[in-house]
């Protein structure tokens, strides 16, 4: 037989096409789709995880700011967006209160000057100038700020201070005492979880009867 007309000649052996079934087949590739969806189901899985922690975490935020702000700014309202605006609002009213006390003290201290003899001495005008007390906010609070004679029976001492805070039910965060010209100044802040709810030109009034005005 003629070698060249073998249709299959020894050594020589028929190629398979490719991807036909058989040895190493199109069976390694027929799982690429199913791996394809698996990813895009574990993509959404993650997403939709990372989205509900989102939520979470925006609603607890939500509730603590709705839980800040006094009841006045918040009754009837329940949107979120209403919420918000309402801090807007508390926080612009909080400002202009802060000008209007700053202001008031202002006065306060001009009208003390007013009173006293520019001719005295430093320790003259301490002793004579008499007892101040003024309550303005500060970061976490107020602040109450009290000027006395050092000695005498016009002194205020700090423990009558604290006391008089404790007796309303404030709680003192800090409180610091310095002496300047023959007088005591004392300075105490207090924090309180219901800034808006609480009137402090109201609180100034009632320490001033309790501490300076009273026998």
């Amino acid at each position: 037989m003629d070698p060249y007309k073998n249709p299959n000649p020894k050594g020589y052996q028929r190629q398979r096409p490719f991807g036909s079934a058989g040895e190493g087949g199109s069976g390694a590739g027929s799982d690429m789709p199913h791996d394809i969806d698996d990813n895009k189901k574990k993509k959404k899985l993650l997403h939709r995880d990372i989205e509900r922690q989102r939520r979470q975490e925006m609603a607890i935020l939500y509730a603590s700011l709705r839980s800040h702000l006094p009841l006045q700014y918040i009754k009837g309202k329940r949107a979120v967006a209403d919420h918000v605006n309402a801090a807007v609002d508390f926080i612009k009213d909080t400002e202009t209160r802060i000008k209007e006390l700053s202001a008031r003290r202002d006065d306060l201290r001009r009208e003390t000057c007013q009173r006293l003899d520019p001719d005295q001495t430093g320790s003259e005008l301490g002793r004579s100038e008499p007892a101040s007390l003024i309550v303005q906010p500060c970061v976490n609070g107020f602040e109450v700020a009290v000027s006395s004679n050092s000695s005498g029976p016009d002194a205020l001492p700090l423990s009558r201070v604290l006391e008089a805070l404790q007796d309303l039910g404030l709680e003192v965060i800090n409180s610091l005492t310095t002496r300047v010209n023959e007088r005591l100044m004392h300075t105490i802040q207090v924090e309180v979880n219901t800034f808006g709810c609480l009137d402090l030109a109201w609180l100034q009034q009632k320490l001033v009867e309790e501490l300076i005005l009273s026998p």
